[in-house]
């Protein structure tokens, strides 16, 4: 009797072992931005909605998923914030994480907060850069940039760059999402977090547009995975071909959500530390870059950015 109940036993905490790891969903939502993650302690978070709610929804019904316990707003663009909506509506949210930017000229970020300010049980928060966020005590979630005093634009630029990064690392590997951030950030993050921003897989920023995806900053992230969540032809021409020249350039394997999710699975300590996409190895993954969609740049002077002020005045006081 006692070999069985320590046979049970044994199982018991294998089971628990195994599935104590971190998993990644890149939802493919079209021309926009989902992320879903389950912690090895079982919480779950959700980093932006996509600009729609039908393609979260449906990942989200279909992994019988009923509470969310982080919700992650990384900037107020459509293609980030719409999707929210429909998961607000559907589900029993615990925490919204936010920015303070304000788009002037959209509505719906305002109602996607004011939908978090009305959920019972749900508490706002809006972490500084630099910060650590406590959801899993296996797991660190780093803070690296973020708009955490009100900024009010309709700059495109500004809004973007105003974007909550986070990293998260376990079992040696960091996972870095970095919303919309274009090249400016990137390269401050460098001089800040410097060692701090290795991590083996990288989604890519602002879904593979030519302003962002910096050789410094790749150079400094040294990914072995870059994942770019954009939908097929769409109007920007995204992933513009510099982009992808640069991020081939690395060595990462290049993985897109074009047309379907992307999956990245990093296992619990003593389990091995074998990084899988898709529950395959490594698999290499060839990705043919869209035809380049001429776009005007407006170049940002790091002295007017307000998300470039905040970063460097947040990291000075670290």
């Amino acid at each position: 009797m006692k070999r069985f109940a320590a046979l049970i036993a044994a199982l018991l905490l294998g089971a628990s072992a195994a599935s104590a790891q971190l998993n990644v969903h890149f939802i493919n939502v079209g021309q926009g931005d989902a992320t879903y993650i389950e912690l090895p302690n079982g919480h779950n978070a959700l980093i932006d909605g996509g600009p729609s709610g039908e393609p979260v929804l449906k990942f989200l019904k279909a992994r019988g998923v009923r509470t969310i316990d982080h919700v992650i707003l990384t900037h107020p663009h459509s293609d980030h914030f719409m999707g929210l909506k429909t998961v607000f509506r559907n589900f029993q949210v615990k925490n919204f994480y936010d920015t303070r930017a304000d788009n002037t000229d959209a509505q719906g970020d305002d109602e996607v907060r004011a939908m978090a300010a009305n959920m019972p049980g749900c508490r706002t928060h809006y972490p500084e850069a630099g910060t650590t966020l406590n959801w899993d005590s296996r797991v660190t979630v780093k803070v690296l940039n973020t708009c955490s005093e009100p900024v009010k634009t309709k700059i495109s630029d500004e809004l973007n760059n105003c974007s909550i990064v986070t990293r998260f690392y376990y079992n040696g590997h960091g996972v870095l999402l970095t919303g919309d951030i274009e090249a400016v950030v990137e390269n401050a993050m460098t001089k800040i977090f410097k060692s701090g921003l290795d991590s083996t897989y990288l989604k890519v920023s602002h879904h593979g547009s030519k302003t962002s995806s910096a050789p410094k900053f790749l150079e400094r992230v040294q990914p072995r995975v870059a994942i770019i969540s954009v939908g097929r032809d769409n109007d920007y021409g995204h992933p513009h071909k510099e982009a992808m020249d640069r991020l081939m350039a690395s060595g990462a394997q290049i993985y897109t959500t074009l047309d379907s999710d992307q999956s990245l699975t990093i296992p619990a300590p003593k389990r091995g530390v074998e990084i899988m996409m898709n529950g395959q190895l490594d698999l290499p993954v060839s990705v043919t870059p869209q035809p380049e969609f001429r776009v005007t740049d407006h170049t940002l002077d790091p002295a007017d950015s307000a998300a470039m002020q905040q970063l460097f005045q947040e990291a000075a006081a670290e």
